[in-house]
Parts: C-alpha cells; sequence; structure tokens
C-alpha cells in the first residue's frame, strides 16, 4: 500500500472515536475547507477577517519549537511583528521554558491541579484563557506536533474559558511534499474542533525547510508577518 494510504488509514480508525474524546459530539455539515493531501478537514469555521470586536486584541503566540531562533520560532517572530503592528497587545511565549505535568486522572476533574512541583500548565491556560487569539506553532516531528504542545493541549480539558477564540497555525517541516506539514496542521485542528465555537484565521505551512536557520531568506517569513497584519 502507498505510503499515504497507509498513513490515511491510520488517521481515520480513531476518528469514530472522536465525539467521545472531545466530550461532545463532532460538529457536522459541509467542511468549510476541502480534504487536504488525503487528511480529512474538520468542519471548522473560517474566516478571512477578524470576529472579535476589539481595537486591540489580545494575541498569544505559543511556540513549540524546542530550538530557540529555529525555523518555526522565526516564523513566530515574523507573526508577532505583523500582529504588532496591527494593533495587537501580543505574547510570545517559548514553551521549552515552562514546565508542564502530563495530564492526570485528577486533571479530570479540577483542570488547575498541580500534582509535580512547578506545574505551570494551569498558569499557560490562564493565558490561552485571557487571549482573543491564540497561535498555535510546532515544526512537524514523527509526522505530528511536539510533545510539550500535545501536553499542554491534553492539559486544556474541561477548561471552560478557551470558547470564542480565533486560531492561526504555524509549522515548518524540512520535507518538500506540503502533505507533512498538514500532518501537524490536522493535529491542531483535532484540538481546536473540541472547543466551543473556535474560528480559524489562516496558517503558514513551511516545506523543504530543515536545517536551523534555514527559513533566512524564504518568502515564508513575509508570510508570517502578513498573516499577522490581519488580526
Amino acid at each position: 500500500m502507498p505510503k499515504k494510504s497507509i498513513f490515511t488509514s491510520l488517521l481515520l480508525g480513531p476518528l469514530a472515536l472522536f465525539a467521545v474524546s472531545c466530550g461532545h459530539e463532532a460538529q457536522t455539515g459541509e467542511p468549510t475547507q476541502p480534504e487536504s493531501n488525503g487528511l480529512p478537514v474538520y468542519n471548522i469555521p473560517f474566516s478571512e477577517t477578524s470576529t472579535v470586536d476589539k481595537t486591540h486584541k489580545s494575541v498569544l503566540v505559543i511556540s513549540a519549537s524546542p530550538r530557540r531562533g529555529g525555523n518555526t520560532d522565526l516564523l513566530c517572530d515574523e507573526f508577532v511583528k505583523g500582529a504588532t503592528e496591527a494593533g495587537g497587545r501580543v505574547e510570545k511565549i517559548f514553551l521549552d521554558d515552562y514546565k508542564i505535568d502530563f495530564f492526570h486522572e485528577e486533571h479530570s476533574v479540577n483542570p488547575d491541579t498541580v500534582l509535580t512541583e512547578g506545574d505551570q500548565a494551569p498558569m499557560l491556560v490562564q493565558k490561552m484563557s485571557a487571549a482573543d487569539i491564540i497561535v498555535l506553532s510546532s515544526p512537524v516531528y514523527y509526522m505530528n506536533i511536539d510533545g510539550q504542545l500535545k501536553t499542554l493541549m491534553d492539559r486544556c480539558y474541561h477548561n471552560k474559558g478557551l470558547a470564542g477564540k480565533e486560531f492561526y497555525y504555524i509549522t515548518a517541516c524540512a520535507d518538500n511534499d506540503e502533505a507533512t506539514a498538514e500532518t501537524a496542521i490536522f493535529a491542531f485542528r483535532g484540538f481546536v474542533i473540541c472547543l466551543p465555537d473556535p474560528t480559524e484565521r489562516g496558517s503558514v505551512k513551511a516545506i523543504g525547510i530543515g536545517r536551523k536557520g534555514g527559513i533566512e531568506g524564504s518568502p515564508y517569513l513575509q508570510e508570517a508577518y502578513e498573516l499577522g497584519k490581519t488580526i
């Protein structure tokens, strides 16, 4: 079986458990965007213009690159520039600076539970709740996102403060095939679809960028900057 067919089969199997995993029924209806490279696209509303009626929007950029100054991290910096120029109150967090404990049974009862000394997940989730716009970013690792970002997503379980947010996505990968970048976007959407009333605003998918600093001089930096200006 071709590589893409195998990968698609592995992804489609767990979708039957989707409603249970999210804790609510999956959204139904026609997709707002087409199927992308064999991966199903969740029915998340998309808007080219902001749905937030504020002059100075609060923007939280979550950089999950393990390399400070890595390609994904540099894309985040350009997004920050654009969003700041557009009047946003922007905060970028480099996720590797924080200690995030894995999701445990106790968190299903009280998401703010701290079981390990120094666990900063509740503080980070609070920042996400306070933001109008959240930028999720990660390089592609083993056809998925960075493990620390996935752990933070897990810690958002049952948090009611994440309703009505706008989301942007940023990823970079060494592979020249856009289907590889789509695996990170798919992971972002798997999180976002489980939140109440989300809106997608756009994404940057930098492909063929592996070496640290390889993004320099590429059009992807300008793309991230221009995307930031759309807040």
